[in-house]
């Protein structure tokens, strides 16, 4: 996997920035490349250019030394207001100033679209480094002046992004995941575990919800309900809902009749605490879902239109849940009719998390 173009200094870089914006799979699922270039360069400056959502999972991040935020959302739902548009100008040179002020000398973008490949070049980096054509979306390769020519086969993105660093010369002596987690989530996990009266590896959790990018992948939530239920009544494990903004009433539509305990709105830093007492964690394809997995969570994962060769829970053991539909895996961005998801049976959920139960217990044994 040869990198071509500007003569890279990964090895010399005083200061490195990762270009990974989007969205919270990806971002965990990144997570790997920045503990195989913190082992390599312990001694450099590494800053991460992220947008608003995800920023609060690498804000403090013991492997990192500066966090760049960028509010894209933000700024695209102010242009619909044109008095809003003076506003999101002024904050996009803020941007542009705070990318420069980094004086990055090596940027990675590990995503390979245009935005994140502008946002790279936006920070003047003398060396820009970014997947080629066959990795690369939108023509963003053009962009970068070194290319790293990856495998033209279709890579799982943590293989894909530690494929990028290997073609740089860093040695993946270790890879593993960290996803920090400090005191006040700690204890905002403890308390609201003694106050739903569950102990600590004793519950499951179901995660119901996608984004709204994502909810093609929605699966119905009088099924997870059912899940939720046999969970309890079969498996003998308490269920805690998680949800994210906005999800609250669909929480609760799952919570019903199960017994369930519907949890308050976390952080995604309290979030991956709690996904580390677990027992189980069930969920689609969901950012959340990486993030359990990267905790060394037992996941259940139902797929659908996505691969899960390629966005498939990575770090800890896992059950797949999936139909084999001709019209999968695709990719759309939305679908009216989705069979594949709607085909997936509670029966067939509740079966794969007996087998990862089982197979988790015997490896506890």
């Amino acid at each position: 996997m040869p990198a071509r173009g500007k003569k890279t200094s990964i090895q010399e870089a005083r200061r490195i920035g990762i270009a990974r914006l989007s969205a919270l799979g990806d971002v965990v699922n990144t997570l790997p490349a920045l503990t195989a270039l913190r082992r390599a360069r312990p001694d450099a400056h590494i800053a991460w250019i992220v947008e608003t959502a995800s920023a609060g999972l690498l804000e403090g991040h013991p492997f990192l030394d500066d966090v760049i935020v960028v509010n894209r959302k933000e700024w695209e739902a102010s242009l619909v207001r044109p008095r809003r548009l003076p506003g999101v100008l002024a904050e996009v040179r803020r941007l542009a100033e705070r990318l420069r002020g980094a004086e990055l000398d090596v940027v990675i973008d590990f995503q390979g679209n245009l935005r994140s490949a502008t946002v790279a070049w936006l920070t003047r980096a003398p060396v820009r480094v970014g997947p080629g054509r066959g990795h690369a979306k939108e023509m963003s390769h053009l962009l970068a002046n070194v290319v790293v020519e990856l495998p033209p086969r279709p890579l799982h993105r943590v293989e894909r992004a530690l494929g990028m660093l290997r073609a740089l010369g860093v040695k993946i002596a270790d890879s593993r995941p960290l996803v920090p987690s400090g005191e006040p989530e700690r204890e905002r996990v403890d308390a609201f575990l003694e106050e739903a009266g569950i102990g600590e590896g004793a519950f499951a959790i179901v995660h119901p919800g996608t984004s709204r990018f994502g909810s093609y992948k929605q699966w119905p939530l009088e099924r997870w309900g059912e899940v939720a239920r046999r969970l309890g009544s079969e498996a003998g494990l308490r269920v805690v809902v998680t949800r994210g903004p906005g999800e609250e009433g669909a929480a609760r539509v799952v919570a019903e009749g199960a017994g369930a305990v519907v949890a308050p709105q976390l952080s995604l830093k309290a979030l991956g605490e709690l996904c580390r007492r677990c027992r189980l964690f069930l969920s689609a394809d969901t950012g959340p879902m990486h993030l359990a997995s990267a905790v060394g969570a037992p996941v259940v994962a139902l797929f659908g239109p996505k691969d899960p060769a390629l966005y498939g829970p990575y770090f800890g053991p896992s059950e797949i849940v999936e139909k084999p539909l001709d019209c999968r895996p695709c990719r759309r961005r939305s679908c009216d009719d989705p069979q594949c998801m709607l085909a997936i049976e509670p029966s067939e959920v509740v079966e794969g998390a007996r087998r990862l139960l089982a197979e988790t217990s015997e490896e506890d044994g």
